[in-house]
């Protein structure tokens, strides 16, 4: 799997701009975007673990590309512009019942978003408690609805690291080029939630650990490798990060 850093420095080589111009001249402007971009990724080897095209990494080295005048790409017949997170167009339940200490849960589990209702389900949790709502992840996406025999009690989600973070780059201790090839084995815990309705002692803790156990493994089904570093975010004028630090992270 090829890092969208380094499909763009081989795009950018003369014999593969060469080979981009020509595929767009013999296409004769009737060849999409996405066409393009998986017609590149197959002749060019940017495939992922699973074996899929790379297409979202090969559309936007093709982008920056066209910015510097090398050749033009196909009309866009969509521009991005900001969504709007699918709701469930209702309020989700309060749990009910929930004990004061975390070991007396009912049921505690984590459920991996998959289904529509789950997403809306994750989107409206999100937009109800958490202060940053529900965002536009980028990158590679895990979600995890936070669940248990009372109902539902908060949510989680992993999305693609940070480019560039001066701590953890020197924690790591590698130079840009390494980070480049390696930053897709970091992944960012962007949301984490426990609805403020749930008061229950040692569940943050709890729940970081569990999550860290599981999302290897999902991780892998769903991209094909495993991460090997996950970082978060405390907004220190608000929160300590206790249960962070209660669950052995650093």
């Amino acid at each position: 799997m090829e890092t969208q850093n380094q499909i763009k420095r081989r795009l950018s080589q003369p014999d593969a701009i060469e080979h981009i111009r020509n595929v767009l001249n013999d296409a004769a402007n009737s060849i999409k975007r996405t066409e393009l971009a998986d017609k590149i990724c197959e002749q060019f080897g940017f495939f992922d673990p699973c074996g899929g095209v790379q297409r979202a990494g090969c559309l936007k080295a093709l982008r920056e590309l066209e910015k510097t005048g090398l050749f033009v790409l196909p009309h866009a017949l969509h521009i991005p512009g900001k969504r709007s997170p699918r709701r469930l167009g209702a309020t989700v339940p309060d749990p009910v019942g929930v004990p004061d200490e975390a070991g007396q849960i009912r049921g505690l589990r984590l459920v991996i978003v998959n289904t529509e209702e789950q997403i809306r389900t994750w989107n409206e949790l999100m937009i109800q408690d958490h202060p940053r709502g529900a965002g536009l992840l980028v990158g590679r996406q895990i979600r995890y609805l936070v669940g248990s025999d009372h109902g539902w009690l908060g949510g989680v989600s992993f999305s693609s690291a940070a480019l560039q973070l001066d701590a953890r780059d020197k924690w790591i201790g590698w130079d840009n080029e390494t980070r480049r090839t390696h930053l897709h084995h970091v992944v960012n815990m962007s949301r984490f939630l426990i609805r403020s309705s749930v008061s229950c002692r040692n569940l943050a803790s709890r729940l970081l650990g569990m999550v860290i156990r599981e999302l290897p493994r999902d991780f892998q089904i769903r991209y094909g490798y495993r991460p090997m570093l996950v970082e978060s975010f405390v907004d220190t004028d608000h929160f300590e990060g206790i249960c962070y630090r209660a669950a052995n992270w650093l």
